[in-house]
């Protein structure tokens, strides 16, 4: 094996059309947005590795408006928890807006261990027919956590509000003993 293929980089390299931007090629951008009129020739490549381009394909890409993919997976720009009905699962617990999630939890929960205890006796008597219990408890353990997710927003809330108290308090303890001290001092020197 030679050293080259030795060597390998935990990070992959940039993609190769960061070659495209040249000074010159950025002057030439620069001067083509002053005028409002793009070049329809393409560029020559400043790089045999790379193709010919449109000068346009210098500016970045625009911010997006709904959805933006990382890594294969679409994420939403407006961060909202999808209801189970468009998640295509069975909602075991009232749909109003306002439900003690307490106490549907305490139910979801105590369904659960009836589905389990269930699927234990299913599993002693007769195996085969697991799959519709297993299902059942997949339901659940999904209402328990979705009931969880609608409840982290306020449960972000509130830590950060405990955090900057915290951070607070621990200001005005640093700050009094900072005036003790700066008082001790000036006692100190006054006795002087």
């Amino acid at each position: 094996m030679s050293d080259q293929q030795l060597i390998r980089s935990a990070w992959p390299d940039p993609p190769n059309y960061y070659k495209r931007y040249t000074n010159e090629n950025l002057k030439l951008l620069k001067q083509a947005k002053k005028t409002g009129h793009f070049p329809e020739d393409p560029l020559p490549p400043p790089h045999p590795s790379l193709s010919e381009f449109p000068i346009k394909s210098l500016e970045p890409p625009l911010p997006p408006t709904d959805e933006y993919t990382v890594f294969d997976q679409k994420w939403q720009i407006e961060n909202k928890l999808p209801t189970l009905d468009e998640l295509g699962v069975n909602q075991l617990y009232s749909k109003e807006e306002s439900i003690d999630r307490v106490q549907e939890l305490k139910k979801l929960n105590r369904s659960l261990i009836v589905q389990f205890l269930e699927l234990l006796d299913v599993l002693v008597k007769n195996p085969e027919e697991f799959g519709k219990h297993i299902e059942n408890i997949s339901t659940i353990f999904i209402n328990m956590h979705h009931i969880l997710n609608a409840y982290r927003p306020h449960q972000a809330r509130e830590t950060l509000r405990l955090l900057m108290e915290h951070q607070l308090a621990k200001k005005r303890q640093q700050t009094a003993d900072l005036k003790a001290k700066s008082q001790e001092a000036i006692n100190f020197l006054e006795g002087l």
